[in-house]
């Protein structure tokens, strides 16, 4: 089994090194890193190039225009020639053993694979907190709205692009939406609680406090309700409620938990989402 390493950038030249160097230290190589330029301001793509004389497996690729992550994700899997594709952000790290863990999740004849990061770093790459690995599954964290980030992301290169890749239409929640929609077209998804990767936590990072977060939140609760399996839309309606909530929709949030706490009480048996309803509702 061989892997392809995508990783888009965008004015990334602090962080994006340390990126590589994570990559070209792993124990289980890659057949090659593919590296979009999403037509960078700053010196990312000068360093690149430096790089790519330096690394006969890593390919740039510059874009003309920016065209944001879904495309330039999408344009890495057509280039790549590996059997899977693996995602990592240009500010993230991994850690020695990513592929050789994502390898062994794979074995099981899994199309997809998605792991928590175990650690979030600083800008100087400093561990700032530990994620403690979820009791729940991944069935439970996929329609509560707790499945994404690339980092920890990795796909079967033909399954990938047969079903579309990422789309541009859910930009902010692009990586929750396509586990969603492996998930429900009947492709199996290997989950490892606690992956070997680290999540940097900056002041330039895409936030989730960006608006646009909630209008993509939005998007993707109308497309994919009725297609959630019954037992699982109350996560996926608690999981809006909350947004509404964190994006002072408060009328229109508290009238979602307020009902889900009467046809679903089950749902609040977790003291974690009591706790957390109750401190966005006040």
């Amino acid at each position: 089994m061989e892997f392809s390493v995508v990783i888009t950038a965008f004015n990334c030249k602090r962080f994006i090194e340390k990126s590589l160097h994570s990559v070209f230290s792993q124990t289980y190589s890659p057949k090659e890193v593919i590296v979009i330029d999403d037509a960078s301001t700053d010196r990312t793509y000068p360093l690149l190039q430096r790089w790519g004389k330096k690394y006969p497996t890593l390919r740039v690729v510059r874009n003309k225009q920016n065209f944001e992550r879904c495309k330039s994700r999408n344009l890495g899997v057509k280039l790549a020639k590996g059997d899977f594709v693996c995602f990592l952000d240009c500010d993230d790290l991994w850690l020695e053993r990513y592929l050789e863990k994502t390898f062994e999740a794979i074995n099981g004849g899994h199309s997809a694979v998605f792991g928590l990061p175990k650690v979030f770093v600083n800008s100087e790459g400093k561990i700032t907190r530990k994620k403690k690995p979820p009791q729940d599954g991944f069935e439970t964290l996929l329609f509560e709205g707790r499945v994404g980030y690339p980092s920890g992301s990795c796909f079967n290169r033909e399954t990938f692009l047969r079903l579309g890749g990422y789309l541009q239409k859910y930009l902010m929640r692009e990586d929750w939406e396509i586990f969603l929609r492996f998930y429900l077209a009947g492709e199996k998804v290997a989950f490892i609680p606690s992956h070997e990767y680290a999540i940097r936590e900056h002041s330039l990072r895409t936030s989730r406090g960006n608006k646009r977060f909630l209008q993509a939140t939005l998007r993707v609760y109308k497309d994919y309700l009725k297609k959630t399996p019954d037992e699982f839309k109350p996560l996926l309606k608690y999981h809006l409620a909350v947004q509404l909530l964190r994006f002072n929709k408060k009328g229109i949030g508290r009238r979602l938990i307020f009902s889900l706490f009467v046809e679903n009480p089950f749902l609040f048996k977790k003291g974690k989402r009591v706790w957390e309803a109750l401190k966005r509702l006040f």
